[in-house]
């Protein structure tokens, strides 16, 4: 039995991942994370995997809060770019792959097409700087894994932009959302079932593999805002506005859509469209 480790397992996504563990009863699977799980502290990593065996990680935790990263640039360096390293180690000593999911944010939105996996990175900021880096890292460190990029990721889970879309929407008269920025909203849930099935199909690979995974199709965060609003039907106004009213520390890609034809052809996977994907979350949320 593959005995797969969920690091960051309180967020969104390692929640997600408990959500379908009892789907894929051929994993064994254990979730970690802070305080008893430290990804930077190497003494107590390396203890961790001397005591327990472990064929994959998959790595949740990650610095995401995007403008604070510009006040706190060091904090952000050692969880997304510090940590990936100490796993890449720990992964040659003791043989284990690793499964890292990263964004939209390394790219500069300059783009007016989808982005494919082997378009240059150029990220605007210190968060997609520093997941950059971590990528590279792990493509330098000789090891066998994955990198998955995602965008606008959203769940019934933590902190994200449809949760509170949908309790301001119930509790203001009006609000103001970002309507010049366009991207692909990413259920949480469907993304950690399309990582679980693409593991059940390829067990085994050799070198560092870039996929991407969103759901289909692409709005703006105006967009998605009214798709809420349309669900659950409140009286709240909506102000479509431009970025440059809504100034922010840290720079967004206007354009971060990802081409995903790469890991649908690999795994045969079918794209729910992110209406749909939402209309499943509110239901949960609700």
């Amino acid at each position: 039995m593959t005995k797969i480790l969920v690091i960051g397992a309180h967020g969104q996504l390692g929640q997600s991942f408990q959500y379908w563990a009892p789907h894929f009863p051929h994993f064994k699977m254990l979730f970690e994370d802070l305080p008893e799980f430290n990804l930077l502290d190497q003494d107590q990593l390396e203890r961790y995997f001397q005591s327990t065996s472990i064929n994959i990680v998959i790595n949740c935790a990650a610095y995401t809060a995007v403008d604070q990263a510009e006040d706190q640039p060091e904090n952000a360096h050692q969880l997304n770019a510090t940590a990936i390293g100490f796993l890449c180690e720990l992964s040659k000593a003791y043989g284990f792959k690793i499964l890292h999911f990263s964004t939209d944010y390394v790219f500069d939105g300059s783009a007016q097409t989808p982005y494919g996996e082997d378009d240059p990175l150029s990220p605007l900021g210190v968060y997609g700087r520093t997941k950059a880096q971590g990528e590279a890292l792990m493509q330098s460190a000789g090891i066998d894994g994955w990198i998955i990029r995602t965008a606008w990721l959203f769940s019934p889970y933590g902190k994200n932009f449809v949760k509170t879309i949908f309790s301001l929407l119930q509790n203001k008269d009006e609000i103001s959302v970002v309507a010049d920025q366009t991207g692909s909203p990413t259920y949480a849930l469907d993304l950690a079932a399309a990582t679980l099935k693409a593991l059940e199909q390829k067990p085994i690979f050799i070198g560092v593999k870039i996929y991407h995974y969103t759901n289909s199709g692409h709005t703006t965060w105006y967009g998605l805002a009214t798709a809420i609003q349309q669900q659950i039907n409140t009286p709240c106004k909506i102000h479509a506005v431009g970025t440059a009213d809504y100034p922010t520390k840290a720079k967004r890609p206007k354009y971060s859509v990802l081409s995903c034809e790469k890991i649908k052809k690999e795994f045969n996977l079918d794209l729910q469209a992110w209406e749909s994907a939402l209309e499943d979350c509110l239901k949960k949320i609700g």
